[in-house]
């Protein structure tokens, strides 16, 4: 959520004065507050543009130094952006008394109450998510756990959370039913990502001291998993998706083509596909700063991704048109159908002690990280050696590629029984 405001410092004129009181007004989705600032300004030496005092003046009955008001006035604007982005990640819109008392909070006007759990948790998200520079999808992840613990338990502390309590959370999660169709609607897998998401933000309120109960530091939830099946399109699959013309009527699918395989022929992540700039793209590869890591990569441009290139013109800073990931998502399975990327595919996974088997034609399954995972995989059966991948992709950890090795490995010994027929 993006709350949209207008925050502007005001000169409250008095008539005859040649100073006046600074305000801060705040104004959003029809609610308005204001602040006195706490000193008086000479009229002559502020800067309306600039909303500041003008360098190295003193101001009002006190003749306080412009370089002292200056930093207030930033102090103000910075605590409340602090405020709003507590909001919006609360996908709260604030009434005009809970802005305020938030403000005066932050401004040590009112002594804060004691934090509880949730409280811990909004700031966890707030100071790490800039810190880190979190993605949106991991801001996402972790609004989704903490609806899930004020869900579980609305006045949740900390030291709820032993052994006992968080496996109460895990039966809890196991049941949690889906409110349109009264199925199970959690996985095994979801739950134990979950459950590992909670222990990041656990660890990081340990080490504030906010938190004394560490039983979080041993859990580990008893649960069935089966390892996640890999879905990329081997190379006969790419070069259909390749090859297939996209019919007029679809003619919207054509840029969706185009991205998801400069994803398969790059070995970007969707986030970094979509961040891709002209000024990121040279001659013969590609130079970026991963979003997702901050690790800085230079990838190498074969035919294939230069022609896709080649299809777009230098308009705009961005080379591919914007598209959320979940609409891409979406149009994934579309594209998959038309080219036909039908081989069925057996899906396992686990609800609780259910063993649930799915089978789907493979283009059910088609998402935007196929891309990568299809440039890997292919990759590395062409005889291409994992360290270059890793190069290529921004790996650091060997076992992160275990799963595309396996996979190779497979591959060639079922090509070598092609012999045996």
């Amino acid at each position: 959520m993006n709350i949209k405001r207008n925050c502007i410092f005001l000169l409250d004129k008095e008539k005859g004065k040649p100073d006046a009181k600074l305000r801060y007004r705040i104004k959003w989705n029809g609610n308005t507050v204001a602040f006195n600032i706490g000193y008086r300004i000479d009229i002559d030496k502020w800067i309306p543009d600039a909303q500041r005092c003008k360098n190295n003046t003193t101001n009002g009955p006190k003749k306080v130094h412009s370089s002292i008001i200056n930093r207030e006035i930033q102090r103000f604007e910075d605590i409340s952006e602090e405020v709003f982005y507590m909001f919006e990640q609360e996908n709260i819109i604030p009434s005009a008394e809970e802005f305020r008392k938030e403000m005066n909070i932050k401004l040590g006007k009112i002594v804060e109450k004691d934090k509880n759990f949730f409280d811990c948790y909004t700031e966890f998200i707030i100071s790490e998510g800039k810190d880190k520079s979190w993605t949106e999808a991991t801001y996402k992840k972790h609004r989704t756990i903490k609806k899930h613990m004020r869900n579980f338990a609305p006045k949740l502390e900390f030291s709820d959370l032993t052994e006992k309590g968080l496996q109460m959370l895990v039966d809890y999660l196991l049941n949690l039913k889906n409110e349109d169709t009264g199925e199970v609607k959690l996985r095994n897998t979801t739950i134990k990502k979950d459950i590992n998401i909670l222990k990041w933000f656990l660890r990081w309120a340990t080490a504030k001291g906010y938190n004394k109960e560490t039983s979080f530091i041993d859990f580990n939830p008893k649960l069935k998993i089966v390892p996640k099946k890999i879905i990329f399109l081997d190379w006969n699959e790419l070069m259909k998706v390749y090859n297939t013309p996209i019919p007029e009527s679809k003619n919207y699918l054509k840029r969706v083509k185009d991205k998801f395989l400069f994803c398969c022929f790059t070995s970007l992540r969707y986030s970094d596909m979509e961040n891709l700039k002209w000024a990121d793209v040279f001659d013969d590869y590609i130079e970026i700063t991963s979003i997702k890591t901050n690790d800085p990569l230079k990838i190498e441009l074969n035919k294939y991704s230069k022609e896709i290139l080649g299809r777009y013109e230098k308009v705009d800073k961005y080379v591919f048109p914007r598209i959320s990931n979940q609409k891409m998502n979406n149009y994934m399975k579309e594209l998959g159908e038309i080219c036909e990327i039908n081989t069925m595919e057996t899906i396992i996974y686990y609800q609780g002690n259910n063993r649930i088997e799915d089978t789907v034609p493979k283009y059910e399954l088609l998402t935007t990280h196929t891309g990568r995972r299809t440039f890997i995989c292919n990759a590395i059966m062409l005889g291409i050696s994992p360290n270059i991948v890793m190069k290529w992709t921004g790996h650091a950890d060997y076992n992160a590629m275990r799963p595309y090795i396996d996979i190779a490995d497979r591959a060639k010994k079922e090509a070598m029984n092609l012999f045996n027929k």
